[in-house]
């Protein structure tokens, strides 16, 4: 799960781009539709906002998730390999309203990243409270269970072996309404989260 450590620096991290597109905490709340002093208290650690809300300011500061929620750079060279065991996780559970989605990150985010790529776990009864749409494509390979994907309003179910491709910038969102859990491959172009 993210710490209180994690949203101080995703929290300095918004205002750093806040303040290099030289936006006034006004100016990106009246951009994005929340608060000046919601901003305020996100830039300090303070509090923490939805994945939807996330994705406004990601694109309203002309950034992306993955920079957003990136530690510090990790490897260098022209091959990154994550042992099964380091394989960085992040509890959705405060992004996702509580339903503790997991996202296991195949790939650290490195600058010249054009993918992003980690399995979602979605426990029976999780998914996405929000729908979302963002800049990009995105691609899905159920591992194991069965989800129902929603895009642009159409449902979908997928159980193990299905894969999906779609636009990114239509709204989109999933989830499990089994009994078992699903883990599904999901590859974004360009990096979101």
């Amino acid at each position: 799960m993210e710490t209180p450590d994690a949203n101080v620096r995703i929290g300095a991290k918004l205002k750093h781009a806040r303040l290099l597109m030289g936006l006034s905490l006004s100016e990106l709340g009246q951009r994005v539709g929340v608060t000046e002093g919601y901003l305020s208290k996100l830039e300090n650690g303070r509090s923490q906002a939805s994945l939807a809300t996330l994705h406004k300011l990601v694109q309203a500061l002309d950034t992306n998730m993955s920079t957003l929620f990136a530690a510090a750079p990790e490897g260098e060279g022209a091959v990154t390999v994550v042992r099964a065991k380091e394989r960085p996780r992040l509890e959705t559970g405060h992004l996702r309203a509580g339903n503790q989605v997991v996202l296991e990150r195949l790939v650290p985010h490195r600058p010249d990243q054009l993918l992003q790529i980690n399995i979602h776990v979605i426990p029976s009864g999780g998914g996405s409270p929000d729908f979302i749409s963002h800049g990009g494509q995105e691609f899905g390979y159920v591992l194991a269970g069965a989800f129902t994907l929603v895009v642009d309003g159409h449902e979908r179910a997928l159980s193990e072996g299905d894969s999906f491709y779609f636009d990114s910038s239509l709204p989109h969102g999933y989830r499990n309404d089994g009994e078992a859990e699903a883990r599904v491959l999901w590859v974004n172009t360009p990096p979101t989260f």
